[in-house]
C-alpha cells in the first residue's frame, strides 16, 4: 500500500490537496506513512487535526514509528471531550469535534505560524458523526480554501465504507486528487 500511495502522490503539483479513502484496517498505517513522507523524507512541519485518536496516543504512536512529533502541531478534538483539561506546548485541545467554528479558529491560529507545510485531517467521516453533512462539506470547503491561500499541502482522510457518498462527491470538487486505497 505504501508504494501505491507514493505512486499516487508522485504526479501531484506543489501545494496539493488530496482526499484519501481508506479501509478501516489501513487507517493507522496510511496516516503514519503520510507523516513519515512529510516529516522524515521532506523535512516538513505541519498540523495534524485529530478527531479519532487522543494527542497522547498519537505522540506514543509517532515515537514508536520514529516520526518527530515536535515537527507537528496538533489540534485534538477528542481529548477535551473525554478527559477535560490537558496541556501540551504543541497541541490545542478543543472541547468537541461538534464545534466546527472552534476548529476553524484553531486552524487560523496554526496557519499564522511560520514553517508550516501541510495539514492532515484524520477523518472527515468522524466529523460527520458529530455534525450534519452540509456543515462538514462547508467546513471542508473552508479548510481547502485556507490551505490554498497559504500555499501548503492538505490531506483529508476518510474511511470509505463509513462515509456518506455525497460527502465524497462534494469534497472531490475541492481536491486535486481523490486517492482510493479501498480497492
Amino acid at each position: 500500500m505504501k508504494e501505491r500511495l507514493e505512486k499516487e502522490l508522485a504526479d501531484l503539483p506543489d501545494n496539493f490537496i488530496i482526499l484519501t479513502l481508506l479501509p478501516p484496517n489501513k487507517y493507522s498505517d496510511v496516516n503514519l506513512h503520510f507523516l513519515d513522507l512529510f516529516i522524515n523524507k521532506n523535512n516538513h512541519r505541519g498540523t495534524y487535526i485529530t478527531v479519532n485518536r487522543p494527542y497522547k496516543s498519537l505522540v506514543s504512536m509517532l515515537n514508536k514509528s520514529k516520526i518527530d512529533h515536535n515537527r507537528l502541531f496538533f489540534i485534538d478534538c477528542i481529548t477535551g471531550e473525554v478527559s477535560g483539561e490537558e496541556k501540551a506546548a504543541n497541541c490545542v485541545f478543543l472541547d468537541s469535534p461538534s464545534s466546527l467554528t472552534d476548529l476553524e479558529i484553531a486552524i487560523d491560529e496554526v496557519l499564522k505560524r511560520k514553517e508550516h507545510n501541510f495539514i492532515l485531517l484524520d477523518s472527515l467521516d468522524t466529523l460527520s458523526f458529530y455534525n450534519d453533512i452540509n456543515s462538514v462539506v462547508k467546513f471542508a470547503h473552508i479548510l481547502t480554501s485556507k490551505i490554498r491561500l497559504n500555499n501548503i499541502n492538505g490531506v483529508m482522510i476518510t474511511l470509505h465504507e463509513d462515509t456518506d457518498k455525497r460527502l465524497i462527491n462534494e469534497l472531490a470538487r475541492f481536491c486535486d486528487k481523490v486517492i482510493d486505497l479501498t480497492k
